[in-house]
């Protein structure tokens, strides 16, 4: 079947003056068998790639991969743009226009997603950025969006472990940090005091996962944890002092914003890797600086 507002694999199926017709799959018969007469094609959905979305080398035979949603008059329709958002996903999208039966979003398609009344936790505004969610609606059968993004997003059935990597989704900012979308499915925390890069709503980051509460609630973190991150780390660091001709200007008491300036890493990892790199003789340390121990 069709899956409306994601991308499909599809089959060429033949050419139009108004484009490529496409189709999921075609039936060809094997030489070891004679099939009966009404097995030899299955009659299969077709849908529109128009013609200003072809592609050079597109032919009959050949697959292609397209993004298919549903035009103005409801029907199936591909196209090769990129939309900034799909089915089953959370982005921040501008409103274009507000009409009497809702709002509708720029999501980088010629035509725009809906945005319904009922699904608008509080009135929006033309020109403005709104955190959706965007699912397929078997009621009307539409691609439609929503604000209420907890219908979708939700803490139930996590099924993470602490440092395990994950994709984050930058949201908003709250009293103890920023809420970020972990994989398109949970939400967690990213506190303020364990940032030093400027970070956008709607900006996708590697993460990962820090602690799983009680409560459900999951603090993430943008570096691993632990013994694993503080070797990690150190290489970051051995290689930094190298590249700095066997010093860096920095100490216990540099500030967290210096430390990721140059090293691009938390000043709590940093604290770890120099511990461990200390004990392993292969550093020294001084009132100002870090330095490669001479061999």
């Amino acid at each position: 079947m069709l899956q409306f507002g994601k991308y499909n694999t599809l089959f060429i199926a033949r050419r139009s003056d108004n484009g490529f017709y496409l189709t999921e799959a075609r039936v060809v018969p094997t030489k070891e068998t004679t099939p009966k007469p009404e097995e030899e094609t299955v009659a299969v959905e077709e849908v529109l790639l128009p013609k200003k979305f072809a592609i050079p080398g597109m032919k009959e035979g050949k697959e292609i991969t397209v993004f298919v949603y549903k035009d103005s008059e409801d029907r199936p329709v591909a196209t090769t743009q990129t939309p900034l958002t799909m089915v089953g996903q959370a982005a921040y999208l501008t409103v274009k226009q507000q009409t009497s039966v809702g709002a509708f979003l720029d999501w980088g398609l010629d035509k725009d997603l809906f945005l319904p009344f009922r699904e608008q936790e509080d009135a929006v505004v033309v020109g403005e950025k709104y955190l959706v969610y965007t699912y397929f609606d078997f009621a009307s059968k539409r691609i439609v969006a929503t604000t209420n993004i907890n219908k979708f997003i939700k803490n139930r059935e996590v099924d993470l472990k602490p440092n395990e990597e994950i994709d984050l989704m930058i949201c908003y900012d709250n009293e103890v940090g920023t809420r970020v979308i972990i994989n398109g499915k949970h939400w967690g925390i990213l506190f303020k005091n364990e940032v030093f890069v400027k970070l956008e709503k709607g900006q996708h980051v590697k993460g990962f996962v820090k602690k799983i509460r009680e409560d459900g609630k999951i603090d993430v973190a943008l570096q691993k944890q632990g013994l694993d991150a503080a070797k990690d780390i150190k290489e970051i660091l051995l290689q930094k002092l190298k590249e700095h001709g066997g010093q860096i200007k920095l100490n216990d008491d540099s500030p967290p914003e210096m430390v990721h300036e140059l090293l691009g890493i938390s000043k709590k990892n940093f604290k770890k890797a120099v511990g461990m790199l200390y004990k392993e003789a292969k550093i020294e340390l001084t009132d100002n600086y870090i330095k490669l121990k001479e061999k």
